[in-house]
């Protein structure tokens, strides 16, 4: 149910992405330039690096209109790595060129997360500590132990803040999608989750086989008014137990006050049908208890739609909110799919 809309990471990892092709493109073509000039050695690395400002233009275009892919930046960085590998290795000294290799751990969590990140740091890492001892020796100086615990510490503490944050951001989606009381998803997670159905190639295919049902509780303000809001708390956290039971976790949204809705993926008219008269037996079968004394039932009016190729949510909505009233209308404790009640009162 993850979208571009509600993930934060994929904001935060383009704007990232933009600011660093933007930033590298103008070094780049800038080292290019100087290099070209200075000796033959460096020739080849100043050609790799204005081709590399190309590219970093090219990508930040893309990110900027929305159009990269995740396995460009994979290859963006990874050529990065390269050339700086390839770049230190020309060094006499490479302590000038330290300083870049300490700043890539931390780019490379924050474009790749902590799941791609470690190779290319592992790669890094140990490509920088062979280049240090080849031209300095296999001896314990400064240089190496400097290099060896810096790089070490930024490794943990980017690694530690993009598991955390990683983290965070997955329970504020989880609250952002959750309804409160009920725990089922609501209105937002509908929204995102229709995207995902309707998205899906095959869905030219099956589209018959998608279809929305709106619920309601009969009379639920009265059971407000007569027991108390605690009492209508507990029948709307049984109610959506029940529902998600039957149609799923992920198919179960509360969009309302005393209204749920459940996107029927993968079934037919009269499948959909059978699991919306389902969901209205159970309901009407289930003692709610309130107190040690107070024991209730309810009833629950149904509409059900079904999705054509190219409908918006809202129409689909809308279309099942017409047949609900419907249903109020006809006596309650019914489903509808077209102008009659499909399952009579029982």
């Amino acid at each position: 149910m993850d979208s571009i809309e509600l993930n934060s990471t994929y904001n935060l990892r383009r704007a990232v992405l933009i600011g660093m092709c933007t930033l590298l493109g103008c070094l780049s073509f800038l080292l290019g330039i100087i290099n070209l000039s200075i000796a033959a050695k460096w020739i080849t690395l100043g050609f790799i690096e204005l081709f590399y400002a190309l590219c970093s233009f090219a990508l930040a275009l893309l990110a900027v209109k929305k159009r990269h892919k995740f396995w460009q930046v994979i290859l963006y960085i990874f050529v990065l790595t390269a050339i700086v590998i390839y770049a230190v290795s020309l060094s006499q000294t490479i302590d000038s060129m330290l300083c870049w290799v300490l700043v890539l751990p931390t780019v490379y969590y924050l474009l790749l997360g902590k799941q791609f990140a470690n190779f290319p740091v592992i790669i890094l890492f140990t490509a920088v500590v062979a280049n240090i001892i080849s031209k300095y020796g296999l001896t314990v100086n400064p240089l190496l132990v400097n290099f060896v615990f810096s790089y070490l510490l930024i490794w943990a503490v980017s690694h530690i803040y993009e598991k955390n944050r990683a983290h965070s951001e997955a329970k504020l989606q989880e609250l952002a999608l959750q309804d409160p009381l009920t725990l089922s998803f609501n209105r937002l997670a509908l929204t995102k989750y229709f995207e995902d159905v309707v998205s899906k190639p095959s869905l030219k295919e099956f589209a018959d086989e998608v279809h929305l049902l709106i619920l309601d509780i009969d009379f639920f303000k009265q059971v407000n008014d007569k027991y108390g809001h605690e009492a209508g708390d507990i029948v709307l956290q049984e109610s959506a137990k029940i529902i998600s039971r039957l149609a799923g976790d992920k198919q179960t949204f509360r969009i309302g006050g005393e209204e749920f809705c459940v996107l029927i993926e993968n079934k037919k008219q009269d499948e959909a049908i059978v699991l919306a008269q389902l969901i209205r037996t159970k309901l009407a079968q289930h003692t709610f208890k309130l107190t040690e004394q107070e024991n209730i039932n309810i009833t629950v009016s149904i509409g059900l739609s079904k999705y054509r190729p190219g409908m918006a949510l809202p129409n689909l909505l809308r279309q099942a909110d017409q047949r609900l009233y419907r249903a109020k209308n006809n006596g309650r404790n019914q489903v509808i799919y077209h102008n009659a009640p499909l399952a009579a009162l029982a």
